[in-house]
């Protein structure tokens, strides 16, 4: 069969695809990934056929990197609210949030431009399934262009399922001239482009799928009722080269300390100091790797046990380490999670980090420290705990085997195959 796959462009979000688009490939079915102008090299670099749809994601003096904290903040809003926050919001919460969703969130991520090369492309290439990013909505719209059937990929816990779920609770509970209802105006112009009307029922479909892939641990998934496929993360880091002092086996305990490439790009940093955490650490018998640059932290305010590099491959990286110091980003704890690291998330406020830190921490695989909590003492304080108590390890390892154990992307291929032809073809169902 063909398989088209769709994302933004982000490099950690096509990562997470290329596992198992490669074990689609392997299978012998034919596999291609289409993104913005701006992603293409990088697919390219992946084995993959690269499809350039839409424009950049860069294009204009108002593109939308380099905006920094705004850029997350109106991609996250409310969604990285605590749960409760968003019940507690009531109606006007929750309707304000999906309008904010439709009108700026998504749509700046795939807009028209994109949709319409997308569904021109599927239309040609006549795909059997298309797997679209969870946060790349052109998918299900070009899966119902060509007749193929889709399935939504997860990146991180399912936080656009469960505020669908209270949104769906609170509408149905106004009164029907109250009912406002953003996802059927925003999904109504996008299918009329392309031929279909929109009906209410589809739009469950439109938002999750015909089944999501899923690739988080039980533990950190939100629950649903959704039919979903577990096909457990499998590293990818990009192209890389590995500097021989990676393998080396260190003398001391090693920490990872790391935020992520992207925050690097779109934000610039930690949203905690940096050089406190580096300070408060300098005393301890540790070897520290931390992937930060100079636009991070003054290499003049390193301490002697700290060692700055731009990059290295967490899959190469973590093997050799006791303890990750992380944001709670998808990319690095799940990272950690395959080599049975233990983690001290300080979790950064954009989509899920928060609650994969309680999570965490109440599973016994790490420590959570909320910026508002932090101090260089209560890093110092809990690096430590990590690093002395064995049951953190312990439970890390436990978890490690647990991943290793779950379905593959590999494994789940015949799955995949079997859902397509039950689904390709058919209209859109709610």
């Amino acid at each position: 069969m063909r398989v088209l796959f769709t994302v933004f462009a982000s490099r950690t979000h096509m990562y997470n695809m290329v596992q198992l688009a490669w074990a689609l490939r392997s299978s012998g079915h034919e596999v291609c990934v289409a993104g913005q102008p701006d992603l293409v090299d990088m697919i390219a670099t992946t084995g993959l056929s690269a499809v350039p749809v839409g424009k950049a994601l860069t294009s204009g003096s108002d593109g939308w990197r380099g905006r920094g904290m705004q850029n997350l903040d109106v991609l996250s809003r409310g969604l990285a609210a605590p749960h409760e926050e968003q019940r507690d919001g009531g109606w006007e919460y929750v309707l304000g949030e999906w309008t904010m969703a439709c009108g700026v969130r998504y749509e700046s991520l795939g807009d028209q431009h994109m949709v319409d090369d997308l569904v021109k492309f599927a239309r040609t290439w006549e795909p059997d399934l298309v797997v679209w990013d969870a946060m790349t909505f052109a998918g299900p719209v070009a899966a119902i262009a060509c007749g193929a059937a889709h399935a939504r990929m997860n990146f991180g816990r399912d936080y656009i399922y469960r505020l669908y779920q209270d949104y769906v609770a609170l509408r149905d509970k106004q009164p029907p001239e109250q009912r406002d209802d953003p996802l059927e105006d925003w999904f109504t112009g996008r299918l009329a482009r392309i031929g279909h009307e929109y009906d209410p029922s589809m739009a469950k479909e439109m938002l999750t799928g015909q089944w999501t892939i899923d690739p988080l641990p039980e533990w950190l998934r939100v629950p649903t009722d959704l039919p979903s496929v577990h096909a457990s993360y499998v590293p990818y880091n990009g192209r890389i080269t590995i500097s021989e002092w990676v393998y080396r086996k260190p003398e001391v305990p090693r920490v990872c300390l790391s935020f992520g490439v992207s925050l690097r790009e779109h934000v610039g940093g930690a949203i905690v100091s940096i050089e406190d955490m580096l300070g408060a650490v300098a005393d301890l018998d540790i070897e520290v790797i931390a992937t930060l640059d100079a636009s991070q932290v003054d290499p003049a305010a390193v301490p002697d046990n700290v060692t700055l590099v731009g990059f290295v491959s967490l899959n190469e990286l973590m093997p050799s380490c006791s303890v990750a110091v992380h944001q709670g980003g998808y990319g690095t704890y799940s990272n950690a999670l395959v080599h049975g690291v233990p983690s001290l998330i300080i979790p950064h406020p954009f989509w899920d980090e928060a609650e994969c830190g309680v999570l965490f921490e109440e599973r016994g695989a790490g420590l959570c420290l909320t910026p508002e909590e932090f101090t260089p003492e209560a890093f110092r304080e809990k690096l430590v705990r990590l690093l002395e108590e064995p049951h953190f390890r312990r439970t890390a390892l436990e978890l490690r085997q647990e991943i290793h154990d779950a379905p593959k992307p590999l494994d789940v291929v015949p799955r995949l195959e079997q859902l397509t032809a039950q689904h390709r073809g058919r209209d859109t169902q709610g």
